[in-house]
């Protein structure tokens, strides 16, 4: 059975926009048009933005098994897994098969009757979905999504660079434990930047995660400009009434001289004006040891689990 992906946009999470290219199937943008805009300085940059992160399909079906195929776009990193969660079952991970431009996987779901199913798009590539197909006369609907929603604001990190698979991103890892809805807008390469911060506040969301600095120091933007922008972000999104938390930039093996302190504690001092935001330490949350990182900067599977395991301890609950 053929299941209509565009009959319903309630079928994805995690998305901004539902847009219908010229042969029918659905761009899946988190993006609304202008934080599109705002990430559109150059391809890398583009590619990064158009990343299926944190986008999901949630249904619920009574079908024993479900095959899924997209269309494979440029990639941020070569990671292609999928992730696949029946309620109250352990996740399962699936490597597609390739079928010339287009990947593919086939999934055996557990349980029986209907059951809530939600598939975690390969988060660090570019694509389309193409079809879902169920077993013939399954049970097939859309839910309803009530729960509050996180808003993940960042950098590559947050985007997940490099976690083997969607859920073992910390950002997924904590909305999974909260039970939460969530909208990650996190782009590899950013920096700290208010006009991002103004477009993202005028989205829906419950409670905002704010994490750049890294880049920002890399790139030696300064800290004149890291706090003029900082402030910028923090009033962006504290003027809503929302909970904000700053989670300062984690440890950086391959800082080398870099002064990456300073960028902390500039953050901090602007997040001291703003009495509703919350400071979480990204120093608190991963130690700087090599079996955290999959390379000079960026979290493995393990250290991001230890990040998700502390921001659940840490985070305000919404």
């Amino acid at each position: 059975m053929h299941i209509d992906l565009t009959a319903d946009v309630g079928l994805y999470r995690g998305v901004s926009q539902c847009l219908p290219e010229p042969d029918g199937v659905l761009e899946l943008s988190r993006m609304s048009a202008r934080l599109k805009e705002l990430y559109s300085a150059n391809d890398p940059v583009k590619i990064r933005a158009s990343c299926a992160t944190g986008v999901r399909m949630v249904f619920e079906t009574d079908s024993a098994w479900l095959r899924l195929s997209w269309r494979a776009l440029r990639s941020a990193r070569d990671v292609h897994a999928c992730d696949v969660e029946v309620e109250g079952c352990p996740v399962l991970t699936a490597l597609p098969e390739a079928i010339g431009d287009n990947c593919r996987i086939q999934v055996e779901l557990p349980g029986r009757g209907v059951r809530r199913v939600t598939v975690y798009l390969p988060h660090l590539r570019e694509l389309r979905v193409l079809s879902l197909e169920l077993a013939d006369r399954a049970v097939f609907r859309t839910v309803t999504e009530t729960r509050p929603r996180l808003l993940l604001l960042g950098d590559s990190i947050l985007q997940g660079m490099t976690t083997t698979s969607p859920v073992k991103a910390y950002a997924t890892a904590v909305a999974r434990s909260f039970n939460r809805d969530y909208l990650n807008l996190a782009v590899g390469g950013a920096v700290m930047n208010g006009e991002v911060a103004e477009a993202a506040a005028e989205l829906p969301w419950d409670m905002v995660l704010v994490a750049f600095g890294v880049n920002d120091c890399n790139q030696e933007v300064g800290l004149e400009a890291e706090a003029r922008q900082t402030e910028k972000t923090l009033r962006a999104l504290a003027s809503t009434g929302r909970p904000v938390v700053l989670f300062t930039p984690l440890p950086w093996p391959g800082r080398g001289g870099k002064n990456l302190d300073d960028y902390i504690a500039c953050q901090k001092r602007v997040a001291a004006n703003f009495p509703r935001v919350t400071v979480l330490d990204g120093y608190d949350a991963v130690s700087i040891d090599q079996e955290n990182f999959i390379d000079t900067c960026h979290p493995n599977d393990l250290g991001n689990r230890r990040i998700a395991e502390f921001l659940i301890r840490a985070l305000p609950r919404f």
